[in-house]
Formats: C-alpha cells, structure tokens, sequence
C-alpha cells in the first residue's frame, strides 16, 4: 500500500501525461468515496471530457501492477458503483495486454493507457518509466512473518483476543514476531484495545485486501518447494492426500468448492516431507510444470465443509495471484460466499 502523498502524486502525473499524449481534457472531480462494500473506498472520481461527451471512473491507484497482484487489482475495481481505473506508476506492456482482454481501463505515469468506451478508444502501450525506482519495500507487517500472523487472525475471529503464545502456535512464528505484528496492527488502526485484554480486530476487510496484494510477492514464494510435471495428467483426481497431511489449494481447491472451474495449474500444500509421495505417483520437477508443491504455513484447522482443502482465503489469493481472468471470476464467487 502506498501512502497518501504519493497515491495522489501517482494520479497527478499520470493524468498529466494523459492529456499530453492525448490532448483529452481529464480532471479529479472527487477524491476518495466509498464502493458497494462499505469497507472499501476507491482513491478518486476521474472525468474525461471528449467533445460534447463527458466519461466518469471510479480510480484505483497503485504503485506498479504485477502478475502477481494483477487479479487483486482488477477484483478491487468490481466493488466500485461507477466502472473503475487502474492508475498506476507503471504498467509494462504484457500486463497491458491482460488489462485489455479483460477490458480494465488503465493509465500510468509513463503515459500508457487503455480506454474502451465507444465511440471513444484509447491504446498506448510500451512506454518506458522515467523513475525506475518504482518498486517499494513493504513494512515488516507485509513481509512473510507478519503475513503469518496476519492470515492466522483472519481465519480464526477473536484470535486477538487469545494469548501471543497461541497466537504464535497457529501463525508457525516465533513468540517475539506476534508482539511487533500486534504493535504495527494497533498503530495502523486494525486493532482496538477495549479494555484488559480485549482487543478486537476491525476494518477486517481492507486488511484483507492488504494481505492478498502482499502474500504472491512476499510470502507464497518463500513457501514453494517446487514445480512438477506428472506422467499421468489425471493423476491427482480422486487422490487421497492423507499420505502426506497435504491439503488442495488453488484451482483444484476452487473447483471443489464451487464445481466453477476446470483446473489447469495444480496446488497442494505439504505439512510433510515429500520425496515419496513424488516417486509414488511420478512427479518429476519441472519449472514449466502444471503441478506447485508448497509449504503448509499455519497450524490451525479451518471451520470449512471441506477438510482436504486449505482455508478460502488462501484459495481466494491463490486464484488472484494468477492474474487469470476465469480465475479472477471464480475468486469473485469465493468472496461473495
């Protein structure tokens, strides 16, 4: 997340160079509001003006948009009234190409951009970023420890409530990493003390938003053990993953769920050492394959109907983290459930 300052930088520049690779008139007509969730605001109102036309959208403004944080972004955008924007500081030219297939406007710092509302239509792409220092460090709380405890309060209400040292053992960190995550959370305006020990987790859903932006980058890759490739492309239907305390995650996890989606990429999370189970059912490494081995990081069981799978919030960014546009849809009907 970007601070305010350069939120409002970002959309500045990006409407200046708007207008001078287009000549359009284009202004700011409200900063921040709120979307159809109540816990969710977009950061401005954007007006375009071409000829006797006027074209209103509700913005979102980012830092950079990645693969990774692509499916988040473009989730974000559905819960605005007016159609919504990408601004951003950069948006490379391959992410471009998914903006436009999904037909999510978009505009940047370095003058790209994507507007598809007929009779007006805009596509500039390939622009390079005069800042090349675009990407930002995130705060220790949206690093992979602090994502932990982050995702075990999410999954568990009323864990804030309970001792650090149980907050530790769900989160799999260490005792003295709760302490500073509570800290930070509190100073952010997550948590609110209301007495001896009392404390209530809020604004539960931007929090959330947060985490899914910042677990592909910071913490999913340092839980990956690898990728695979089977003999057997139907190995993993009907597979009983108690052999190794493993549970389904991403498109299988999702397909199971909402019988929505035919899964391409396959996703487990192991809480056991592996090798057998490779050699058991032919699993070769491969970087290119179909199949994503990762690390189990909680210690709690999930109140959901479905055991075998990981908890809906780690299937919800899975299937954002993507960047897919089926699977951009179906993450949509896992949140609204």
């Amino acid at each position: 997340m970007i601070n305010e300052s350069k939120e409002k930088k970002i959309l500045n520049d990006a409407l200046g160079e708007f207008r001078k690779n287009t000549g359009l008139t284009v202004d700011v007509v409200e900063f921040e509001g709120r979307g159809l969730d109540v816990n969710y605001r977009h950061d401005a109102i954007i007006k375009i003006q071409w000829d006797d036309l006027d074209y209103y959208f509700a913005a979102e403004v980012k830092n950079i948009i990645t693969r990774a944080i692509l499916g988040v972004a473009v989730h974000q955008l559905n819960k605005f009234q007016q159609k919504g924007m990408l601004v951003a500081k950069y948006i490379n030219p391959r992410i471009a190409d998914e903006l436009k297939k999904m037909d999510v406007p978009f505009i940047d710092t370095a003058g790209n951009a994507y507007i598809n509302e007929p009779p007006l239509f805009i596509y500039i792409k390939g622009n390079k970023p005069v800042d090349k220092d675009t990407l930002e460090q995130p705060t220790r709380t949206f690093r992979p420890t602090g994502l932990q405890v982050i995702f075990a309060l999410l999954c568990n209400p009323g864990l804030e409530n309970n001792p650090f040292r149980e907050i530790a053992d769900k989160a799999d960190v260490a005792l003295g990493t709760v302490g500073w995550v509570m800290y930070d959370l509190r100073r952010m305006g997550y948590i609110i003390d209301m007495g001896p020990r009392n404390r209530r987790l809020v604004r539960k859903d931007n929090l959330l938003d947060r985490w899914v932006v910042a677990y592909p980058e910071q913490l999913r890759p340092k839980k990956m053990i690898g990728r695979f490739k089977a003999e057997n492309e139907y190995w993993w239907e009907n597979k009983d993953l108690n052999e190794i305390n493993a549970l389904w995650g991403g498109e299988v996890a999702a397909n199971i769920m909402t019988e929505y989606l035919k899964p391409q990429i396959i996703t487990l999370y192991a809480k056991q050492p592996i090798g057998r189970f490779l050699l058991k059912n032919k699993l070769k490494k491969d970087v290119n394959g179909n199949i994503e081995i990762l690390n189990v990081f909680w210690k709690f069981e999930h109140g959901h109907l479905h055991k075998e799978l990981v908890p809906p919030l780690l299937i919800y960014a899975d299937l954002l983290a993507t960047g897919d546009a089926r699977n951009i849809e179906t993450a949509k009907v896992i949140y609204e459930r």
